[in-house]
């Protein structure tokens, strides 16, 4: 064999022997500093091990925005009037904002707005029906940064029973399907407050009812009791009675035979 082509082979066989290890079939391992948290390699399909990215993102409300309206709850700035002349592009972002949270809803009562400066508050007297829900969208105008909105009781502005999560220029209480009422959907007369935290400049707000379904009240009539199905055998139909009146059509004659003489 010529030399060119043994000592390919010979360096080969050589080699496992001079470092002591052998080769081996197992696969190999990456470590795990090189491995995701799934512990899966980098690009691998993770998509059922993530949560959705508004698990953990949901809106809170802002502790901030609570202790300065306390701080003022009982003295508005200004009280939430009819907008007889809103600016058009803050009415117009309001009617967007309201086509997602207050969808399937009627507007209840005017437009309403007021011009605040930073730190303002204006109230206005809200009342909910005994079976319905209610949202409320708030939206500033230009230079408006912050705007927060409350719902209180009539006649107890430090009792809050509901607030925005949101931040920035627009507010929502009861948005989505998550329309507010009462626990036991009773009739409520409460206050809404808009509260301008940073900023300065006009707020429009609106609100929103729908009906709540009700439960279909059960019938008072009993449902009528079944049949049971009889166990004997049906009854043979009756005979019928022969007739006993005479019959009204003569009696066939026999007909003379054939070829008898006549007397």
């Amino acid at each position: 064999m010529p030399l060119r082509v043994l000592a390919p082979l010979v360096l080969a066989a050589l080699l496992p022997a001079c470092s002591g290890e052998s080769f081996s079939s197992a696969p190999l391992r990456l470590p795990a500093a090189a491995l995701e948290p799934t512990g899966r390699p980098p690009g691998a399909d993770n998509s059922r091990d993530r949560k959705p990215p508004w698990a953990d993102d949901m809106p809170r409300p802002d502790p901030e925005a609570r202790t300065l309206f306390l701080s003022h709850a009982a003295s508005p700035d200004a009280t939430l009037a009819p907008a007889s002349s809103p600016p058009r592009v803050t009415e117009l972002a309001l009617t967007n904002t309201a086509r997602g949270e207050a969808r399937a809803m009627r507007e209840e009562g005017a437009l309403l707005g007021a011009t605040l400066a930073e730190g303002g508050l204006a109230a206005v007297p809200v009342t909910l029906a005994a079976g319905e829900c209610a949202t409320f969208v708030a939206q500033g105008g230009l230079g408006v940064v912050e705007v927060d909105l409350f719902l209180t009781r009539a006649d107890r502005t430090d009792q809050v029973l509901a607030e925005d999560p949101y931040t920035g220029p627009v507010a929502v209480i009861g948005g989505r399907d998550a329309c507010f009422t009462l626990p036991n959907r009773a009739a409520l007369s409460a206050t809404l407050h808009a509260q301008l935290r940073r900023g300065a400049g006009v707020i429009l707000v609106r609100g929103y009812r729908r009906a709540l379904q009700t439960d279909a009240p059960a019938s008072s009539k009993p449902a009528p009791l079944a049949t049971p199905p009889s166990s004997s055998a049906p009854a043979a139909p009756a005979s019928p009675a022969p007739s006993t009146t005479p019959s009204s059509a003569p009696a066939a004659s026999a007909p003379a035979a054939a070829g008898a003489p006549r007397k």
